[in-house]
């Protein structure tokens, strides 16, 4: 989630985080700083704000979580996001 995010209010984010703890999951949210709405998106798709380094650092995170979740499953790397 990108902190500067306007479509996804904080009342909403605290809400997942409820509904995820009142079902005992494990969780983890990652709020990048100043980041905005779309900060993952190519340049052209609605609501695209692309943000390079802050895709990056996503990816970084999404794929260590895969790791975790899915340990016998090798990562390769790849040129480009």
């Amino acid at each position: 989630n990108g902190d500067y995010d306007q479509e996804v209010p904080s009342v909403c984010i605290e809400a997942w985080k409820y509904e995820m703890d009142a079902n005992g999951i494990d969780w983890r949210f990652n709020n990048h700083a100043r980041a905005p709405h779309g900060f993952a998106l190519a340049p052209g798709v609605w609501s695209s704000e692309y943000t390079e380094h802050v895709d990056r650092r996503s990816t970084l995170s999404m794929l260590s979580l895969f790791s975790e979740v899915w340990p016998d499953y090798p990562q390769h790397p790849v040129e480009t996001n």
